[in-house]
């Protein structure tokens, strides 16, 4: 687990996550993904290939409460030590919203515990437990909750999720709060760049006592992907954050896996089962995501589909002697995500070239671009280099600057200029000798 995180890691800092900014054409599956929103991309190659409603905003509880570990990680300068108490008021908004909502997860804190913002958040990512993530909350927002959720939002702006407002820091039910399964990644791939985050993430248990109540504080995570007895254990994956609403039951996750060499991310926001129970609900984000994983590690490749110095037609080449085109190549190699079955045959060329070339030109100066297609659809490009140095003739650029000299505006007003002058130099010749004659005429 923690190779997987280091790697991944090493990935971001080395992409700097440019990349899935955009949302390109994507693939489908050979199945029905039973979710409302949907995000998954492959890490190697910078490629989105599936996508379902992934810029829709939806209710999703589990994200309000990733977006208080994030901010409590960069505002709490040592976790560890630092303690926070369980406030009476935090308490009394958790019985009744557990009135109200019909039960919602806790981490079985009282009022006036104290614990560290560790353990809290090591509560919130294994329990979902609420009334940690309002701890947490209190005290990074000074006491004030509305403030945090400024903070929330702020925060959600910044790293570019443009579809996601924040109600509250617990997760509560809240119509007024939504995100989408894209901006969910996002707030994801930040999460593990940040120190600690993943060590909440790599644990299957937690031991958070001794505390001002009580002996021992035990918490399990809800996480089966990480329990070996579950039928969805998937040593391969890392789930960044695992939840259901306690309306609607329905399932949400963050996950991220690698296998074979190859890196996915998947977001994926209320799942439901076929049957449509709230219990069958709670199980279908671990079939559902296990079912995309297989389906994308089964079926995509990372195919060269260019290689470098590929010979492209020649391009009309002046100013040299003894040369008329010039050879090109492509720049670099290119290598993309695609189906297995699909051959690197099958993608065609669009070039860009211009009509000629002058000389002088050094071999891997850029002429122009070829645009890589694929069933129709463009999928990258590459620049197109000379492959070739092609030294000018001084004789042929002398003979071209003259051309051009005398093609140029300057040089055709200078010449208009001195016929005018001529042609009145001329006419005034000739009328004042008129004038002369005239004159010894009388």
């Amino acid at each position: 687990m923690k190779r997987f995180i280091s790697s991944f890691l090493v990935f971001i800092i080395l992409t700097g996550f440019l990349s899935f900014t955009s949302m390109a054409d994507s693939y489908t599956p050979p199945f029905e993904v039973n979710a409302q929103s949907v995000y998954m991309a492959n890490l190697d190659s910078n490629m989105m290939i599936y996508e379902k409603s992934a810029d829709s905003k939806v209710s999703c509880d589990i994200l309000s409460q990733l977006m208080t570990i994030v901010l409590s990680i960069e505002n709490i300068e040592n976790p560890q030590s630092t303690q926070i108490s369980m406030k009476g008021y935090i308490q009394d908004e958790m019985s009744d919203a557990g009135r109200k909502f019909g039960g919602i997860p806790l981490g079985g804190l009282y009022k006036g515990e104290k614990l560290s913002a560790l353990n809290l958040m090591y509560a919130v990512m294994l329990q979902n437990a609420s009334e940690a993530a309002y701890m947490l909350s209190d005290y990074v927002g000074d006491g004030s909750e509305s403030y945090f959720v400024q903070m929330m939002n702020h925060r959600a702006q910044e790293l570019g999720m443009k579809n996601t407002h924040f109600t509250n820091s617990s997760g509560l039910p809240d119509e007024n709060a939504y995100t989408s399964a894209y901006d969910a990644y996002i707030l994801a791939r930040h999460a593990l760049t940040l120190p600690v985050f993943n060590d909440l993430i790599s644990v299957k248990s937690y031991n958070g006592g001794p505390t001002s109540r009580q002996d021992e504080l035990y918490w399990y995570t809800l996480n089966s992907f990480l329990k070996s007895s579950s039928e969805y254990y998937r040593p391969d994956f890392t789930a960044v954050k695992i939840g259901s609403s306690s309306l609607t039951g329905q399932s949400s996750s963050v996950i991220f896996a690698k296998k074979n060499g190859y890196t996915y991310a998947l977001s994926i926001l209320n799942c439901r089962s076929d049957s449509g129970e709230k219990s069958d609900n709670k199980a279908a984000v671990f079939s559902e995501s296990i079912r995309l994983f297989d389906w994308a590690f089964s079926t995509f490749k990372v195919k060269t589909l260019l290689e470098q110095g590929k010979s492209f037609q020649e391009v009309p080449l002046k100013l040299c002697a003894g040369k008329d085109f010039l050879r090109c190549m492509s720049a670099h190699d290119f290598s993309a995500l695609i189906p297995d079955e699909i051959e690197a045959s099958s993608v065609k060329f669009e070039l860009s070239l211009p009509n000629f070339v002058n000389a002088p030109v050094k071999k891997g100066d850029i002429i122009g671009t070829a645009t890589l297609v694929l069933a129709g659809k463009p999928i990258g490009k590459v620049a197109i280099v000379s492959a070739e140095n092609a030294q000018s003739s001084s004789l042929l650029v002398v003979m071209e600057n003259l051309h051009r000299l005398i093609r140029g505006y300057p040089f055709k007003f200078i010449v208009c200029f001195i016929a005018i002058s001529i042609l009145f130099y001329v006419t005034y010749t000739i009328l004042n000798n008129r004038n002369r004659m005239r004159y010894r005429k009388r």
